[in-house]
């Protein structure tokens, strides 16, 4: 478990999360909000979590206990939730929250690469994607506006 500045107890889930996703969850929700978006609204009532926070790639949820789980986002759900953002209509359906493995888990730190960290391969062009969410937050304060 990870401590942050609120000491808010982070970890990682150790198994994955089926999602179901019902059009009660989507009619409920408000579009490019975190907090009360379908996906929210669906772990809320389906796991009775306090609170939870859906990124483009991560998931935070509170447990009751005040411990926050980390799963990752899957692209398909993602994807749903770009196109709810932008105005269109999120389909109800399963969405499977993976329990975060390898390189990805809280505590895991890259090998160093060398001399200048480069490997020789060009600089691939990087493609943003307008009008969706933002990532979810980095750093030592990253908690305190999650959950506030």
């Amino acid at each position: 478990m990870a401590k942050r500045k609120l000491n808010l107890p982070v970890r990682d889930a150790t198994r994955d999360l089926i999602l179901h996703i019902t059009e009660a969850d989507i009619k409920g929700s408000k579009r490019a909000d975190n907090d009360h978006c379908a996906a929210a609204n669906a772990l809320c009532r389906q796991e009775h979590f306090k609170s939870a926070r859906v990124h483009k790639n991560v998931t935070y949820v509170m447990n009751k206990d005040g411990t926050v789980t980390r799963y990752r986002t899957p692209k398909s759900l993602y994807m749903e939730i770009m196109i709810f953002d932008r105005g269109g209509r999120m389909e109800p359906g399963e969405f499977k929250l993976q329990a975060p493995k390898g390189t990805l888990r809280l505590g895991h730190h890259e090998k160093p690469k060398g001399k200048g960290n480069k490997t020789g391969r060009p600089v691939k062009a990087v493609h943003i994607v307008a009008k969706v969410r933002d990532n979810a937050p980095k750093g030592i304060a990253s908690l305190k506006s999650l959950f506030d």
